[in-house]
């Protein structure tokens, strides 16, 4: 099971909500930058933290904690990771990073690990650039969207803070909607769970991103 086919299950078992449709799950994520030895960026480090709600009905999708006891077990833990980091070819992560202005490629996800704290679960894992890179003083650019925003990001400071190498910063750049992008926002909200936004990555419009600045 990969994570579009949890999507449909959401937006299936939601349908008689009449709670608006576009975003529709929420996701707190956080972001971290991992560099080699010798100062390239090697990986990027992300989790996601899902709202109660989609917590709840990925735990009876999945069947997790089928004792009851409000632990994850290995079994538990497998399944939400099976489902979170077995991408499909077409998938990105809905994580995107810019350098030098360009798109830069990422791999699949590595050493995932889920937890489930104060009623909601987290995933975390991390994506391997296709190969190191060195970042000078062009920021790099990171930004966490779903093309057709029914999943809605937003960045938060890491818990443990950034371990970059000294002449390294990176700032969090959260997303101001201008009055255009208000009046887009109130669109989405209202279309059914059946519609799509005719307007190509849309989710883009509305992200918040982070940028990495070296040197």
């Amino acid at each position: 099971m990969v994570r579009s086919f949890w999507s449909l299950l959401l937006c299936l078992m939601c349908l008689g909500d009449p709670a608006k449709a576009h975003p529709h799950v929420f996701v707190d994520a956080r972001t971290g930058f991992i560099f080699d030895d010798s100062g390239h960026l090697r990986a990027l480090h992300i989790s996601w933290t899902y709202d109660e709600f989609t917590t709840l009905i990925l735990f009876e999708t999945l069947s997790l904690d089928k004792d009851g006891d409000g632990f994850l077990n290995d079994e538990d833990r497998a399944a939400v990771i099976e489902g979170e980091t077995n991408w499909g070819p077409e998938y990105k992560g809905d994580t995107y990073l810019e350098v030098a202005g360009q798109d830069y490629p990422l791999g699949r996800p590595e050493a995932a690990v889920v937890t489930l704290e104060k009623n909601r679960l987290e995933v975390s894992f991390e994506l391997p650039l296709s190969q190191p890179v060195t970042i000078d003083s062009t920021p790099a650019i990171l930004r966490l969207y779903d093309p057709v925003f029914y999943y809605a990001y937003t960045i938060l400071p890491a818990n443990d803070g950034q371990k970059l190498p000294e002449d390294c910063y990176a700032q969090i750049i959260s997303f101001e909607p201008s009055a255009a992008e208000s009046e887009l926002q109130q669109l989405l909200a209202a279309l059914s769970r059946e519609e799509m936004p005719t307007q190509q990555n849309v989710g883009r419009l509305f992200s918040d991103e982070v940028r990495l600045t070296c040197g």
